[in-house]
């Protein structure tokens, strides 16, 4: 027992070292977004997914012709039914996530269709 006791030491001192060095673990996402069909839907999304905690804001790619948002977040901060939920809120449906009957009723006609 007593010679055991260093090793349990050095053990503890490993494992609590290992926990502490993730500080980010980055993920790319992409959300189809089958209602976003111009660039005012894309600054509405973006202004929605923007306040995401961890979501790199250089990262985030929109193509009109897929109708998709492709970004990286930080999973620590963040997960991807967060964002897709922001998308949903802003009254867009994402990745099969229903949009939000109120704020889709908020937005101006000419923003879906």
């Amino acid at each position: 027992m007593r010679n055991s006791f260093p090793s349990v030491l050095v053990c503890l001192g490993l494992l609590l070292g290992c926990v502490s060095c993730r500080q980010h673990d980055y993920r790319t996402l992409t959300i189809h977004v089958p209602e976003m069909r111009n660039s005012a839907c894309e600054r509405v999304i973006r202004g929605a997914i923007s306040r995401t905690p961890g979501l790199k804001q250089e990262s985030i790619k929109v193509d009109l012709a897929a109708r998709t948002i492709t970004v990286t977040f930080d999973t620590l901060l963040a997960a991807d039914k967060n964002i897709e939920f922001m998308v949903a809120k802003a009254g867009f449906e994402a990745n099969g996530i229903p949009a939000d009957k109120k704020a889709a009723a908020a937005l101006p006609p000419d923003l879906l269709r």
